[in-house]
């Protein structure tokens, strides 16, 4: 095929774009910008991502110009985390069957002796026409199928739908081989935070994988709002809007490490069980005790800061030589009569206390208020809510409350989308 000059400019701006997507680790915001430079470089109107999860295709992200234009959010339509079978029967289906790159320029007019065809449910649903699709497999380093783009309905530059042509399979083609590999690395990091989130489920009920994901989107939704508000550079608000969704779900990993018959007891602790208790903190802190990333600094953060109050009467406060320590990480604990409560320096106050940990301060007990635990039952939304809002400026910071009561209703409907009882994928 001969290359144009156009074309060596596109590739190149393709594996800018990709190189870009290597340092993203949360996978929601990776899958986003995947898409939305995919996109931009054939200057498709409209795109999806589907990622393989339990051997079917499962629909995860989903963008489209024309639908916003309209004042449709894509983020509420029904079809997201729908599921398509990796077979021929569609077309993602078939791109992921034979991982290969599969383009229709009339879905109106495919050969009915062809194996695939193309669904009409969420253009029935959306009226809208997915007329040109381009649906190119995203393949791990080992060759092993991590899910399908779709990219959709190409524009000129009178913004009338046109067809693929053959540079445009190419560009997509090497983008998202080399997208595929930062994909990768998201996916395996979360992997990995979620096993350290059930590994601390097993120990501490209450500690579910639920709350986690809970904690994880509460945190990062007042971030954003705090940071708009408090007029924040964009590219320190994209920052760290990459890094904390996975920070926050490790905020109490040190629970590991305190004896399960503490975690279970349904009465109030003991001053010892209670110091005890309290030990967490520190013990989770020390496993990131030398960070060696900005992920790992921000995860510390929020381990050592998170159970402080705005008026200091919080934990660990300037003493994080809490009681028998060492010998938690290596599982051969004092029994709680035998751990002596040393006093206690004053608990970081005020803006001494970094913002993550107010943040993550306020989502974890919102969450936990309005969570049933073995020591009572889940508070009612409105008892909830006054509670937080009359602990401003003595349990939390009172901007951080500000953020938190402008956004409730996105709050509730984190608080409900990840129900204790319900067992999440890797992709949630």
């Amino acid at each position: 095929m001969l290359i144009t000059h156009n074309h060596q400019l596109m590739r190149a701006e393709a594996g800018k774009a990709a190189a870009n997507l290597n340092g993203l680790v949360d996978v929601g915001l990776l899958l986003e910008k995947l898409l939305t430079n995919a996109r931009r470089l054939v200057r498709a109107e409209a795109g999806t991502v589907y990622l393989v999860e339990n051997g079917q295709l499962r629909f995860v992200t989903s963008q489209n110009d024309y639908l916003q234009r309209l004042i449709i959010s894509c983020q509420e339509l029904p079809f997201l985390g729908s599921n398509v079978q990796i077979d021929r029967s569609t077309l993602a289906g078939y791109c992921a069957f034979e991982k290969t790159a599969l383009t229709v320029n009339d879905t109106n007019d495919i050969d009915p002796n062809l194996p695939y065809q193309h669904s009409k449910f969420i253009d029935n649903f959306s009226n809208y026409d997915c007329r040109t699709i381009m649906s190119m497999p995203l393949i791990s380093m080992n060759g092993d199928l991590l899910g399908v783009l779709q990219i959709i309905n190409p524009l000129d530059e009178g913004g009338r739908i046109i067809d693929f042509v053959k540079e445009d399979e190419e560009v997509l083609s090497f983008f998202a081989a080399n997208a595929a590999m930062a994909m990768e690395k998201a996916l395996m990091l979360r992997r990995m935070t979620l096993l350290s989130v059930r590994l601390v489920s097993g120990n501490d009920p209450s500690e579910t994988t639920g709350h986690a994901l809970r904690v994880s989107r509460l945190s990062t939704e007042l971030y954003s709002h705090w940071s708009l508000k408090n007029k924040l550079p964009e590219s320190e608000r994209e920052y760290i809007l990459n890094i904390l969704p996975l920070a926050a779900m490790l905020h109490d990993v040190g629970l590991r490490y305190i004896p399960r018959e503490i975690m279970v007891k349904p009465g109030r602790l003991e001053p010892a069980e209670r110091t005890l208790m309290e030990s967490h903190v520190v013990a989770g802190a020390r496993l990131f005790s030398k960070p060696k990333t900005s992920l790992d600094r921000l995860i510390l953060s929020i381990i050592i800061d998170h159970h402080e109050r705005w008026d200091g009467r919080g934990y660990p406060g300037g003493n994080q030589e809490m009681p028998v320590i060492p010998d938690v990480i290596y599982g051969t604990i004092a029994p709680p009569s035998q751990a002596v409560s040393p006093l206690r320096n004053r608990g970081k106050k005020g803006e001494e206390i970094s913002i993550y940990g107010r943040i993550l301060a306020v989502a974890d007990v919102y969450d936990a208020l309005s969570s049933p635990r073995l020591y009572k039952e889940s508070f009612d939304e409105s008892l909830a809510v006054q509670i937080m809002e009359q602990e401003s400026g003595h349990h939390f910071d009172p901007q951080v409350i500000d953020s938190f009561m402008a956004i409730r209703p996105q709050l509730k409907k984190i608080r409900l989308n990840y129900p204790d009882n319900e067992i999440f994928s890797e992709l949630d």
